[in-house]
Formats: C-alpha cells, sequence, structure tokens
C-alpha cells in the first residue's frame, strides 16, 4: 500500500502541474467589427423548471445577439418545456421526432447542427447557468487558437447538504484533471455541459458516427475523433468568464446514476492511457476499501490504514485546493480528510455499477 500511495501521489502531482500551467483568464477580448457567427445548441427533455432560466441568461450575453443562434433541441418533452422557449424570440425550437433509438442526446445534437450554418458551434445543457461572458470568451477562445475543439468549465452548485457538498468537492477534482490533462495532452476528457468546437470539424469528423449504440459519451467520444486528426488543436478554457453552472443531484439514487451513466461508457474507450489511470485509481481505492475492511478484522492494522487515509489527503490537497481557487469555492481540509472514505467507497462502487451498463436516465432505462 505504501508504494501504491507513493504512485498515486506522482499522479496527483502530475495533475496538479498541469493544472497549473493552463494559462488563466481573464484576457482582453479584442474588438471585432464583425464577430463570426455561433450556434448554441441545447438538448433539453422535460426541463420547463430550467430552460427559462438558461434563456434569460444566454438573452443577456454581451456577445452581439444577432451573432448568435439558440437552438433548442426538444427530446420528447411531456411538460411545458417548448412552450417556454416559445416565449423567447431569439430561440428556436426543433423537435427530436425519432423514437426507438439509444443515443437521444447525440441525435439531438446532431439535428442542431444540421439546422444551423454558424462558423462555431457551443454546447450546453438545459438546467445550465453561464456568465453574462461566456459565449464572448468561448468564441474569443476558439477563434484566438483557432481551436478544433474547446473544454470549459463546469461548476456544480449544492444546497448545503451533505451530499451536495460531496457532489461538488468530485465535480472539481473532474475539472482540475479535464484541463490538466488536456494542458499536457495526455488524458483527453471534457464536459458536455460546455464545450465548443467550429461545425466544419464536426462534419469533418462525421460527428457521431460509429458511436451511435452508446447512450453517452456525446462530449468524450467526440473529443477523441477530433484529437485523432487534430491532437495539437484541442483547449481547455481556463477562465472565469467561461464557467456554467449546474446544479448537483438533488437525491442520492440520482447522484449514482447520473455516475454510473458516465462510468458506463468506460469498457469503450480506446485510449489506453486514459483506460490506464482510471484502472489504476480504481484499483488504488479498491485496496484501501479492502484494507478498511480487514482493519475490523484485524484491529491492529487499524493504525496503517488511518495513516493512509490520512496520507492520501496530504497527497491530494494541494491540487483540490488549487481547483477550487479557481471556482472560488471554499472547502476546509478537515472537510475534505473527513470526505475521504466516502469518496473510496463511491469511486469503487460506480466503477463497478458502471461496467453493467444499465441505468435510468431524463425517465428511460438504458442497457
Amino acid at each position: 500500500m505504501i508504494i501504491a500511495t507513493l504512485l498515486y501521489g506522482g499522479l496527483i502531482y502530475y495533475f496538479k502541474i498541469g493544472w497549473e500551467a493552463l494559462p488563466s483568464g481573464p484576457k482582453p477580448t479584442p474588438q471585432h467589427t464583425d464577430w463570426p457567427t455561433v450556434a448554441i445548441i441545447i438538448p433539453a427533455r422535460n426541463e420547463e423548471k430550467n430552460i427559462g432560466t438558461l434563456l434569460k441568461a444566454l438573452a443577456t450575453q454581451s456577445y452581439p445577439l444577432q451573432k448568435m443562434e439558440v437552438l433548442v433541441i426538444d427530446d420528447h418533452s411531456t411538460d411545458g418545456t417548448a412552450s417556454i422557449v416559445s416565449q423567447y424570440p431569439f430561440a428556436k425550437s426543433i423537435l427530436l421526432e425519432e423514437e426507438g433509438i439509444i443515443a437521444y442526446k447525440k441525435k439531438a445534437l446532431e439535428k442542431g447542427i444540421a439546422n444551423t450554418t454558424a462558423t462555431w458551434i457551443l454546447c450546453t445543457d438545459a438546467d445550465c447557468i453561464p456568465t453574462k461572458d461566456w459565449v464572448l470568451t468561448m468564441v474569443n477562445s476558439l477563434v484566438t487558437n483557432q481551436a478544433c475543439f474547446l473544454a470549459a468549465p463546469v461548476y456544480l452548485q449544492n444546497n448545503g447538504s451533505l451530499l451536495g457538498r460531496f457532489q461538488t468537492l468530485d465535480f472539481l477534482v473532474l475539472q482540475g484533471i479535464t484541463g490538466a490533462g488536456l494542458q499536457l495532452h495526455w488524458i483527453y476528457m471534457a464536459n458536455g455541459a460546455n464545450l465548443g468546437y467550429p461545425r466544419s470539424i464536426f462534419q469533418a469528423v462525421k460527428g457521431y458516427e460509429g458511436n451511435e449504440k452508446l447512450a453517452s459519451g456525446d462530449d468524450f467520444f467526440l473529443l477523441h475523433k477530433i484529437k485523432e486528426q487534430f491532437p495539437d488543436q484541442i483547449y481547455y478554457c481556463k477562465d472565469s468568464r467561461a464557467i456554467v453552472q449546474t446544479a448537483a443531484m438533488p437525491n442520492l439514487t440520482s447522484f449514482l446514476q447520473q455516475r454510473i451513466r458516465w462510468a458506463s461508457k468506460s469498457p469503450y474507450y480506446t485510449d489506453w492511457v486514459l483506460k490506464g489511470v482510471l484502472a489504476g485509481v480504481w484499483v488504488y481505492n479498491a485496496l484501501l476499501l479492502g484494507c478498511a475492511l480487514l482493519a475490523f478484522f484485524i484491529p491492529s492494522i487499524g493504525s496503517l490504514v488511518l495513516a493512509i487515509w490520512l496520507c492520501k489527503t496530504i497527497v491530494e490537497w494541494p491540487f483540490v485546493k488549487s481547483v477550487a481557487s479557481f471556482f472560488n469555492h471554499q472547502i476546509q481540509v478537515l472537510e475534505f480528510f473527513l470526505f475521504q472514505p466516502l469518496h473510496i467507497l463511491y469511486i469503487t462502487g460506480t466503477g463497478l455499477l458502471g461496467l453493467q451498463g444499465s441505468y435510468e436516465w431524463k425517465g428511460r432505462r438504458v442497457r
């Protein structure tokens, strides 16, 4: 376990280096006389509680509204989603008519992109809230870098509950790994709630062709298709103005279903570096869990388990603190220390459950 902890510590330190090496904003925005057109693609299924808030935020963007196309792809909603969208003249609602398919979100994104001629595509989710400079910052970063894919930060809001705080902390770690991995050209991940790319690149890699049998992974598999052809034009936008916020899952069941959905695509990864890192992290956490369980039968190793628990906290804390600082999120080291056992159990459990590939999401059972 000591050797495993040292190896794990080296991995986390490498992530910290990558995260802190990311160029950070905010950067001056050049003044253009003719800003490029940008389409914001929003898949939505039964989002009457959220879509209005997102559209209000898009209506007040600092980017010229006449250069924005807001396309809401209604994925068979049975509530008032479409009615709310109709109240915003600048937004267009497009009905996803296909039924009996597996990858509904991918199909919705494809349909949105097929209905625009905009130069740049931005993707977000219906339950997200962007800053007023989100579109401006994303387009500026895409144009300046001539990016073929731009991942951007997502912050998970919570209601202060134990589960909510845990989700936010876990999500911060994922965001840090995402940014660090892209900066180091080592691990390629993204979050579909906040990303962008040129429409021409989506067409060049033939969109989601080849991944239609997988319900999740609209962000991951597109990123990896782009990476195969344009590995040096993928970026992470570490700029606070590019942050979008979304809410934590309201209860344990929905949280676990979400994380199982994320984990369910891991058997289909073709990136062996990523698979190796994920497998290594899972094995390390499984070993920690095994040692903790063993301590109930062999109390003499309890002090060793506690020492490793402390070492893991010390190893991870500088990285987590650095990521949390960017998101202006306050967390105390004691809280982080006390969350460790829960995080170990969560990593081990969702990793196993994700392999079965069965979960419920948006009222649909996916197998």
